[in-house]
C-alpha cells in the first residue's frame, strides 16, 4: 500500500522499478553498508515506509492531507 503524498509511492511502476534496481545496486555494492545506513539514521513514513523527504508536506511539517 502506498500514501498520496509519497513521490515514490505515485510514481509510474517502470520509474519505480527503476529506482528499486538502482537502490538494490547500491546496497550491493557497499556490502549492504548503505541500507543499514538509511534504515538507521533516516525518518521513514509509518505507512508506506519510504523516507520522508519524498512526501509533500505543509510549511509547518503536516502532511499535504
Amino acid at each position: 500500500m502506498g500514501c498520496r503524498d509519497c513521490r515514490t509511492c505515485t510514481m509510474p511502476g517502470l520509474s519505480r522499478a527503476g529506482q528499486s534496481l538502482a537502490a538494490g545496486f547500491g546496497h550491493l555494492m557497499t556490502c549492504g553498508i548503505s541500507l543499514f545506513v538509511k534504515r538507521g539514521t533516516i525518518r521513514h513514513c509509518p505507512q508506506c515506509k519510504h523516507v520522508l523527504s519524498r512526501h509533500q508536506v505543509r510549511r509547518d511539517g503536516s502532511f499535504m492531507d
